[in-house]
């Protein structure tokens, strides 16, 4: 099948409501062009709104705990610290993988993750190839895995631009008061010169791959506008109470600026594509530039994610594509699906995004395929191998250091990590809320808040959780204890508080009396930023946000059937920050709805939409009104403009459809309804509309009406169900582990140049097999630091330099232990120094026999890491066993004996005899086998 050429263009956090004035006044000529010749839209977002997230569930059409990519950082392979994320976690085929499959060429330009860059059929640049990491006319090199093929390495890093190469023709149209800042004290001026170069080498390296390299898919991503957002959009008319003057006439032009030069840019783009080629042009989220820009933002990670908003930007222009129509209801999850059918491919079931079939000229037909991934072919994704869930990864880091195996991280690269981990579980925990899966969120959530329970952004995203899963006695209980746990924090961050001001005040007293000892003036030091933040951390601890817990106070009277008391509470928190008033107002619109004062309720609603014109709960809040009231016709328009924004909204399709039934528009009610069984199968409202439908009318069908009606007298019991029942997390199936390769003839036997090397994971027998190998003459590296206890009363044989291999370069002490034996465990035996050949004796044991024992041991000595998920430690370990069979491939000077812990206990004197045979040394084979004691076999799999 010849593929259609499809151009696709990421402009992260590109906002209508920026870039259509533009359009309208001619400052965006190209876009409007783009726009006039095929459709355009709002493109809708999910939760949570962080950027590498996104832009994978663009490139897979999946939602986060399908593919895996959860935040900005991961912790780095063997726990030595954190770093950008990658895309080695991602656990699905992106579009590209897909494209691959049929033999097309994609080029991939800098989307977010791409780094490693995977081995594609074309060429892959990824996210890290733009990034300035020293001066001008310092060495610039590229990190491995910044560009796929190799050879292109050299003529791409030509094309980079440094901020320092700007000159004021470039500078001026973003800040034309360029001359009048103290670059000394302002920074931001520099800050936007590196946000211009880094898009500007983007769009270099996508100009040349585009004409130089063949391509049937060609993506690039731009980030300026989210960058330029998050540093000037405080600064876009019109000016806020809140923005300094002076500031504001300065900065003012960097927004209209930003957005111009992508207009700028997207001319190229089209130019070089040809008018053959289809192109689509989206962002992954806006970006609020009115008067819902927050003043202060959230004291967490990823605060600065609350200045985007909903809905981003999608435009489609192509063969067969409509012409300058405006489509509704799109989501970034839609991207994937329309892309494969663009190229006439099926689209997978289990990708939660649609075709945007309004988009074509022709009625579409879409054909479906189970999934991709069993779709087998090369797919140019990494091997398997390099494929490692980091957050599972911390977890097995944990495992070994409560098993002894390695030691702790430092402390503060330890908390370093930990951080990370939890901040990866929370986005995880706010994607299965976007998703509806609560009682999913919520496990991850309750175990978040029980380790920190000082982080009440936990408690309050679980409180939400337990709204939604709408048991008003469980609420009330989780809003106690946000309460409890909330004043608790506070008494003791004031108590820190004060102990750590008293502390900063001490070190400065220090500094000014030595200062005037030595008769000079004293000059008082500035707080680093360390000390900033942890101050900033310690004053948020100790406040308590009366209005956050005004509005929660308000929800959950609402919830009790409360609404009289409810509103009484919600007009307390009315001092919110602006960018919080929608949400209130629209609580309160429901509360006087549920008292049946139509009239206060609509003008809440209305109040709402004044501030946020695309909320879609504002939306399906009045058409709920009308409908009561029996303006259908009203009803219908408000349910239509929320669909608009939110298609798979089953809510507003139901009262759109029951509208259109009252207006007698039954055809169309039946597709509304039809369509909100689609999206929630369980969703009771509207298979009761369906059966009064198909009861009675031109639509009636006895057949369908009874059909219906069981599907909504089910439907509370599966409802209740899954809202109350993880349907992800869980312990799950235990990974078989992989068999480990054998590997001989490499190496002539054990003389003073090998190092006899005893591996396997934890719990496999490695100890059994060193107290063999010492009781057989081998001389052993043992400290004898761990000593014998209950769970290995023979003694362990290890040497506490052996956890220190991940985290420390000085490997040479392995060097002095050639020709002895040594435990080195599969999660840290791939950093043995490269020059010193090994043969290694690598014990097998069946993975529920591993966990089992790994668990009885931890609970004995009462170590945390015996809560650990068992399928999680599995899998995470099969794993490792991947890597140390790549790793003893690609070592020539490495030669492995696979031994099953089963055959060591139950046949020993045959396991033995293969060890000497293997080491080709000579052993008192009767004294290793009479080693064995079967006694201790005490975690057996079930036959």
């Amino acid at each position: 099948m010849k593929a259609r050429k499809v151009l696709l263009i990421g402009w992260d956090a590109a906002d209508w409501n920026v870039a259509r004035p533009l359009v309208e006044q001619g400052k965006m000529p190209t876009l409007k062009r783009l726009m006039d010749e095929g459709v355009s839209g709002n493109l809708a977002t999910i939760q949570p709104v962080l950027s590498p997230m996104l832009w994978t569930s663009i490139a897979t059409g999946k939602r986060a705990w399908k593919h895996g990519i959860h935040g900005f950082t991961e912790p780095a392979p063997g726990g030595v610290g954190i770093q950008p994320i990658t895309n080695l976690s991602r656990k699905t085929k992106a579009v590209w993988n897909i494209f691959n499959q049929q033999g097309w060429k994609s080029n991939v330009i800098g989307w977010w993750p791409s780094s490693p860059v995977e081995p594609i059929n074309g060429v892959m640049i990824s996210n890290h190839y733009q990034q300035v990491v020293a001066d001008l006319g310092k060495p610039w090199p590229m990190r491995p895995g910044t560009v796929h093929p190799e050879e292109l390495e050299e003529p791409l890093k030509d094309l980079r631009i440094h901020p320092a190469e700007l000159e004021n023709e470039h500078i001026l149209p973003f800040i034309p008061r360029a001359s009048e800042i103290d670059q000394a004290k302002d920074k931001r001026m520099a800050s936007c010169a590196k946000v211009l170069a880094e898009i500007s080498s983007v769009h270099a390296a996508a100009t040349a791959c585009m004409q130089l390299e063949p391509w049937d898919f060609m993506a690039v991503y731009y980030d300026g506008i989210d960058h330029f957002g998050h540093g000037f959009m405080k600064f876009h008319p019109p000016r806020l109470p809140w923005v300094g003057e002076k500031e504001f006439e300065l900065y003012k032009d960097v927004i209209e600026a930003g957005y111009r030069y992508h207009d700028m840019m997207l001319e190229t783009l089209l130019r070089l594509a040809g008018d053959d080629t289809t192109v689509m042009l989206i962002s992954d989220h806006g970006f609020e530039p009115g008067n819902l820009r927050p003043q202060r933002l959230p004291n967490e990670p990823a605060g600065p994610a609350a200045e985007h908003s909903p809905f981003g930007m999608f435009c489609l222009r192509g063969p067969g594509i409509r012409k300058g129509e405006t489509i509704h209801g799109a989501s970034l999850l839609d991207i994937t699906p329309t892309l494969l059918h663009l190229n006439g491919l099926a689209v997978g079931r289990d990708m939660d995004g649609k075709v945007l079939v309004n988009c074509f000229e022709d009625e579409q037909t879409v054909e479906f395929i189970e999934t991709w991934e069993a779709v087998d072919g090369d797919d140019g994704q990494h091997p398997a191998n390099m494929q490692l869930d980091v957050s599972e990864s911390r977890e097995s880091i944990k495992q070994l250091v409560d098993l002894g195996y390695i030691d702790e991280p430092d402390p503060d690269l330890g908390k370093a990590i930990d951080e990370t981990v939890r901040e990866l579980k929370y986005n995880l925990a706010q994607a299965y809320m976007d998703g509806g899966l609560y009682a999913d969120a919520a496990d991850v959530l309750e175990k978040l808040w029980d380790r920190w329970p000082e982080l009440s952004r936990f408690g309050t995203k679980l409180l939400n959780c337990r709204l939604a899963q709408g048991d008003p006695k469980v609420s009330r209980a989780a809003l106690d204890k946000l309460r409890q746990r909330k004043d608790a924090a506070a008494r003791t961050g004031l108590e820190e508080l004060k102990a750590y001001n008293e502390q900063l005040a001490a070190r400065q007293s220090e500094a000014k009396a030595q200062a005037e000892s030595a008769g000079e003036e004293y000059v008082e030091e500035p707080l680093t930023p360390a000390e900033l933040k942890t101050l900033r951390r310690l004053k948020a601890q100790t406040g308590v946000n009366p209005n956050a817990l005004a509005y929660f106070e308000g929800a959950v009277c609402l919830q009790e059937g409360r609404a009289k008391d409810a509103l009484a509470v919600l007009q307390q928190a009315e001092s919110v920050q602006t960018a919080h008033k929608p949400s209130l107002y629209i609580k309160m619109g429901a509360c006087h709805a549920a008292l049946e004062q139509w009239s206060e309720a609509e003008a809440y609603y209305i109040k709402a939409l004044n501030l946020a014109p695309n909320d879609p709960s504002a939306r399906t809040g009045l058409a709920q009104i009308h409908l009561r009231q029996k303006n259908f016709f009203q009803a219908a328009a408000e349910a239509l403009a929320a669909i608009e924004l939110i298609f798979e909204n089953p809510k507003a399709q139901t009262l759109y459809g029951t509208a259109l039934m009252h207006l007698q528009r039954f055809k169309l009610a039946e597709q509304a309804l039809l369509a909100a069984v689609r999206y929630a199968p369980n969703y009771r409202m509207a298979h009761e509309q369906l059966v009064q439908l198909y009861s009675s009318g031109p639509f009636k069908d006895t057949a369908k009406a009874a059909e219906h009606r069981e599907l909504a007298a089910a439907a509370k019991t599966v409802n209740q169900t899954r809202m109350h029942e993880k349907q992800f997390e869980g312990t799950g199936e235990l990974v078989d582990f992989p068999a480990i390769e054998p590997r001989s003839g490499r190496l002539s036997s054990v003389t003073e140049e090998a190092l006899i090397v005893v591996s396997g994971l934890p719990r496999s027998g490695t100890s059994l097999m060193m107290q063999m190998l010492h009781a057989g003459g081998v001389s052993v590296v043992s400290d004898a630091v761990r000593e014998a206890d209950d769970s290995n009363p023979k003694g362990y044989f290890e040497d506490e330099r052996v956890k220190q291999l991940a985290s420390k370069q000085e490997r040479d002490w392995l060097l002095e232990g050639r020709g002895k034996a040594i435990k080195i465990v599969a999660p840290v035996v791939t950093f043995i120094p490269e020059q010193l050949s090994a043969k290694v004796i690598f014990m097998q044991r069946d993975s529920s026999e591993v966990v089992d024992s790994q668990r009885v041991m931890l609970e004995r000595d009462a170590k945390a890491g015996a809560s650990s998920s068992d399928s999680s430690l599995t899998k995470v370990y099969a794993q490792h066993l991947q890597q140390c069979n790549r790793w003893s491939e690609q070592r020539e000077n490495v030669e492995v004996l696979p031994i099953r812990y089963t055959d060591a206990v139950h046949s020993p004197a045959s396991v033995v005899q293969q060890v000497a045979e293997f080491l080709g040394v000579p052993l008192d084979v009767a004294a290793m086998a009479a080693v064995v004691d079967q006694r201790l076999y005490r975690q057996r799999a079930e036959s």
